[in-house]
């Protein structure tokens, strides 16, 4: 009567609620059989405990591991992304720009170029134009100072006031040439050269140089630098 009733189930209650009473029955005959009793209920205590729990951890377990999965690849991706990353595609417009930029710099290098030359060029044809600005009137002055040295050259008494009054003349007419650049030039015993003089008479070499201006025979005059009249020189041939 006893292991029937050990067999079957309680109504309503679950398969370990029926084990638990299997145990309590064998709990209550272990003083007959002895100690093993307790020993076996224990055990299938704890085997159906591992049962139960078995399942929830490996559960747990799977979880955990696909939750934390992810991190190592994601942890890659964001690694290798920077790296691996192509570059993104210049815009069109930027580009367009950048061009225009450094059209624009180099119009502004040649302007800039050009008036510095500009300015340049300005300066120079002021200073030019300052220096040569007198070349008339002092061209139209050298035929005075040329009858002037004649009348010096004339054969005349050394103490004659009239010689002395020409001189000052001539020395003083010199010095306003010379303040506005006029200076006669050398050209005694030079090459002749058809830059700077102008032959009018011609000579035999007396020691085969041919070529050389022999005599001045009316003077010829630098402005800054630069012929203001040629000298009408005698030149050997």
């Amino acid at each position: 009567m006893n292991r029937q009733t050990q067999q079957t189930p309680l109504d309503g209650q679950p398969a370990e609620t029926a084990e638990t009473t299997l145990d309590q029955h064998a709990g209550a005959a272990a003083p007959e059989t002895g100690e093993p009793a307790v020993g076996t209920g224990a055990a299938a205590a704890g085997a159906g405990q591992e049962q139960a729990d078995g399942p929830a951890a490996a559960a747990g377990q799977a979880a955990d591991g696909a939750g934390a999965t992810p991190e190592p690849a994601e942890e890659d991706a964001s690694r290798r992304s920077p790296e691996g990353a192509a570059e993104p595609a210049a815009d069109p417009a930027i580009l367009a720009l950048e061009a225009e930029v450094a059209q624009v710099r180099q119009q502004l290098l040649r302007t800039m170029a050009d008036f510095d030359n500009f300015r340049r060029r300005t300066r120079q044809e002021k200073e030019e134009l300052e220096q040569f600005a007198t070349r008339k009137l002092l061209l139209e002055l050298l035929p005075v100072v040329d009858n002037l040295e004649r009348a010096l050259a004339a054969p005349t008494a050394a103490e004659d006031p009239m010689r002395t009054g020409v001189e000052m003349v001539y020395r003083q007419l010199l010095g306003v040439l010379e303040r506005f650049g006029a200076v006669p030039m050398a050209a005694a015993g030079q090459r002749f050269d058809p830059a700077l003089h102008e032959a009018v008479l011609q000579a035999p070499a007396e020691q085969g140089e041919v070529g050389v201006v022999l005599e001045e025979l009316q003077k010829g005059y630098w402005l800054h630098g630069k012929v203001l009249r040629p000298a009408l020189v005698k030149v050997s041939v």
